[in-house]
């Protein structure tokens, strides 16, 4: 317990819930890190898909040429596009 000052007590009220759910109804948690993945992988895919798009072949072996600020410009088109659509990202890939 903690020390009390001029004999002052104090109370503490801490509500706790507890809920009792049918299991098929907690089976899901797994989905939400599932999602994120998903929309990672897609977002991640729009940036390649880009910047593959101004690759001029000249790197050689697997590597690619892009200006330097493609991903600034990948960002803004990426902003102005999530402001029509928000999910924009999620229809442009064939991925599940």
């Amino acid at each position: 317990s903690a020390a009390m000052n001029n004999s002052e007590s104090s109370t503490v009220t801490i509500n706790l819930g507890v809920s009792i759910e049918h299991m098929s109804s907690v089976q899901n948690i797994g989905v939400m890190q599932d999602k994120t993945t998903l929309v990672a992988k897609k977002i991640a895919t729009d940036l390649f898909n880009y910047m593959q798009s101004f690759d001029t072949g000249s790197g050689g072996g697997g590597n690619m040429v892009v200006p330097k600020n493609v991903f600034e410009r990948w960002m803004s088109r990426f902003e102005a596009k999530a402001r029509v659509d928000p999910n924009f990202f999620m229809k442009n890939s064939d991925e599940s």
